[in-house]
């Protein structure tokens, strides 16, 4: 089974999904999906909530490239399309091309007919879309690139400038650090000088004197 993942721009994805929704108008079946031969989802439409689409997807994978398989045994070259019923619900795939596998699921109220024939002309209009897209000239793809490379020259050129422009010069602060006040000791003796005692004068002792010196002169008279 390839491996290889589809890329597609944004204008083929618009033309699948409108070709995938034009199926769905005509033949009312419940959800349609493109699936590519490694199990990859290119597109769908159509009400898909209930379904696990990604393992819907591989097995349906799985089950085309085994009946292709089965195909060249028995001296077929390939199977362009294959049907499977249930009790209330059916499938039916189609081959798109050697990529893709346009596979729809439809009930009971769905006639099988219109499934068949919707489908093989949604297959044919999806493979003559990619047809037209893979001949188109890649004249405005290398417009894009030759623009992006422009763009990522100016982005590098940008980029050295600033790395080697100077740095700035660091802004002096304005803010003064506060001035921290200078504490002169007290003068100290010289090493070995006994430091001189002033006799206090008490007050109550000159009180004392006063007092007495009173009494004397009182006595005096």
């Amino acid at each position: 089974m390839a491996s290889e993942q589809l890329v597609l721009t944004e204008e083929m994805s618009q033309g699948i999904d409108s070709s995938l929704r034009k199926f769905i108008g005509d033949s009312r079946a419940r959800c349609a999906l493109l699936i590519t031969h490694s199990g990859q989802l290119v597109g769908q439409v159509g009400f898909t909530a209930h379904l696990n689409v990604l393992s819907l997807c591989a097995l349906v994978a799985g089950i085309f490239t085994t009946t292709q398989e089965l195909a060249r045994l028995i001296g077929e070259s390939k199977f362009k399309s294959l049907f499977q019923e249930g009790k209330s619900w059916n499938l039916h795939f189609t081959l798109v091309s050697e990529d893709l596998i346009f596979a729809t699921l439809f009930d009971k109220k769905t006639v099988i007919g219109a499934v068949q024939v919707s489908a093989n002309e949604a297959a044919e209009r999806i493979a003559k879309l990619l047809t037209e897209f893979a001949a188109k000239p890649s004249v405005e793809l290398d417009h894009e690139l030759e623009a992006m490379k422009r763009e990522l020259a100016q982005l590098a050129q940008l980029t050295v400038t600033s790395a080697a422009a100077p740095a700035p010069a660091a802004v002096p602060s304005l803010t003064a650090a506060p001035a921290v006040p200078t504490v002169t000791p007290a003068p100290q003796p010289p090493a070995g000088e006994k430091k001189e005692e002033r006799p206090q004068k008490l007050l109550g002792a000159d009180f004392e004197e006063s007092a007495a010196a009173a009494l004397d002169k009182l006595f005096e008279i």
